[in-house]
This record gives structure tokens, sequence and C-alpha cells, in this order.
């Protein structure tokens, strides 16, 4: 069945700066492949064909990638919202918002980034007709989560309340990002611990009035720049967690039953690919184990040296321990201002 009134919006304009150097400004995270020849964009675009008719189906993104995107799934997709900058997911996803509202003012939406892996494609379904079913029926925010399987430090985690409802979706208690590693191995013992997959579903017009109540400062620049009276690129940068979903009263959770990987870091993307992608062959390691390799069509040899991974592009080599990877951030920062060429 595919829905009609049901929007479903990728969200493609970020810069994927923690998997420098695979990740570049010309070609962000959502444009590499993982697990087969297609990019993630196309992989998140697959996954949702069969619940949405092709119209229903629109990108967020930045004048940037606009084409990029067009030539990848153009024929698949029924709008791009082009932003006039980055501002990051909370004008983006208001700005969308406002845009659905002159289209459907009564429909729902659902919000996907287009950057995750997610092999199982009929549990994601399972999961994302679940939350529409909630979301048409109640007035909520509906979040997936999904069950830690180790203590990430990376990801957000969302501790939910099984007391005010028996049945999921569950209401959200409280939010946890990106902890510290004790932390995080305390949050995978407790049975109402979730990581946040940052895919929400709602009612437009639910969406539009937390925005108003929660962040009117926020409302008020895009629905000035929609109306022709202020510059989109003055508006401040802001998440949608900390624009609303961290801050409404109308937050439930449904806890989803499947294999899910945010790729939010080298090491991450690195594991993906090496278990869905034959094993570089011109590699030779000698008292050496558990590193992740990805280069062109060097011999790489490893003595002695355990647990890192090695990156070559082009004009890129990079070698790092696989628990630091989170410091590449650091050093994309660093290159912003003093070699930008390398970007």
């Amino acid at each position: 069945m595919k829905y009609q009134n049901v929007y479903f919006v990728i969200l493609a304009g970020g810069s994927g700066t923690r998997l420098w150097p695979l990740s570049r400004l010309e070609k962000p995270k959502q444009f590499l492949q993982l697990g087969n020849k297609k990019t993630l964009l196309e992989q998140t675009v697959d996954r949702i064909y069969g619940l949405a008719q092709k119209e229903n189906i629109w990108i967020s993104t930045t004048k940037q990638h606009k084409k990029t995107i067009s030539k990848l799934v153009g024929n698949k997709i029924g709008n791009i919202i082009e932003e006039p900058g980055a501002k990051n997911t909370g004008p983006a996803i208001l700005l969308a918002c406002m845009h659905l509202l002159q289209y459907s003012p009564n429909a729902s939406v659902i919000f996907l980034p287009s950057d995750q892996f997610i092999p199982d494609k009929e549990k994601f379904v399972d999961c994302i007709r679940q939350a529409i079913h909630f979301t048409q029926q109640e007035n909520y925010i509906t979040l997936l989560g999904v069950k830690p399987h180790y203590p990430a430090t990376g990801y957000g985690y969302i501790e939910f309340d099984k007391k005010k409802r028996e049945a999921a979706p569950f209401f959200v208690k409280t939010f946890h990002e990106k902890p510290s590693l004790p932390k995080a191995k305390k949050y995978i013992t407790q049975e109402n611990i979730l990581w946040n997959l940052g895919i929400f579903c709602s009612k437009v017009q639910l969406l539009i009035n937390e925005f108003k109540r929660e962040s009117p400062e926020l409302f008020q620049g895009v629905y000035d720049y929609m109306h022709g009276k202020k510059d989109y690129n003055t508006i401040e940068a802001s998440s949608i967690d900390h624009t609303i979903i961290e801050k409404s009263k109308n937050i439930v959770v449904l806890p989803a039953k499947l294999s899910w990987c945010d790729v939010g870091t080298i090491e991450d993307f690195l594991s993906v690919r090496k278990q869905h992608i034959a094993c570089n062959e011109n590699i030779i390691t000698v008292r050496s184990n558990n590193s992740l390799i990805d280069t062109k069509n060097k011999l790489v040899v490893l003595i002695d040296v355990d647990n890192i991974c090695v990156v070559e592009t082009d004009d890129i080599l990079l070698i790092a321990k696989r628990d630091k990877t989170q410091a590449i951030k650091k050093i994309v920062t660093k290159l912003k201002k003093e070699h930008k060429n390398y970007l």
C-alpha cells in the first residue's frame, strides 16, 4: 500500500565531515557507495519507494548538491527543497514543513537522514508503517529507536517510560547525547534505552505548532524568508533535536527491531564495508590484527600494529587508531582555516 497523504522528506544537505577524507565538500557521505553499487542516498530512496507515490518523496538539500541529487534519484522523487545555505536540521525541517503546508495542510510527514545504512528493508518498512499508523491516529511526534548493541559514544540515546503506556510507542523520558564510555556501558544494560535513529514521523501542522511554541525566533526567521522578508543565511543554525525534539512534551518513541548503522565515523564506514564487500587482497600483516584498510592500488604492509584505520584517496593518506576516529572532525576544522583545498 502506498500512502496518499503522507510525505517522505529525505535530509541530504549534510557535509559528512566525520568521514573525511572519503567524504568531501563536493561528494559528502550521502553520495558514497556502501554495501552495494548504490550510494547511501539511493538506498534511502529505495527503502521507501514502495511506501510512497513518487510525488510524495521529497529531498531537502543545498544548492551545491542539487545537481548530483537530480542525477542520482531525480526520476524517483517528486520535489527537491533547496536551502540557500546549510543551517543544520532545525531550519531545514521547518522550511520543508512550510512548503508541505502549502501542498497539503492535513498531511503527515516522515523525515529521514540520507546517510544511514539499513540492510533489512522489510523490517524497516514494517517499522515505518507502525509509525505512520500511530501518528495518523494520535497527536504525537513519533521517533524511531533501536536497541544498542555496543557502548557507542558518538550516538544519541533515548530513555523512555513504560509506565505511562504499556504498549509501544512509549513516552520519551529524556535524551542522552553522546555519552562518556562509562555512561554508554551503563545505558546498554537498561531495557528502556534506545539509540536515536534520527527518523521521526508527525502531522505537518503539529510540527509547525511545536516550532512556534518551542523556537519562536527560528519560526519567525523561516517564515520571513518564505515571504521574501529575510535572508535565509542570517538564520541561526540549529539541530532539530535542540530546536524542538528535546523540548517538546508530545514525543514518543517506537523501538525498531532492525539492523542499523549511522555510519558516523570512518571506523563505522570501513566496518560496514568490510562486512559487505570482498576483502582487499593487497594487504600483508605480520603480528597485526583488527585493522581496517581502504586503499586504491597500493600494497599495504602492517607490522606489529593493531586496531588502526588506513584510508587512501588521490591526495590524502589517513592513518588513525580505530577508537580515535571521532577526532577527524577536529582535523576538518583545522583544514578549514589552513588547507581548504583538501576539503
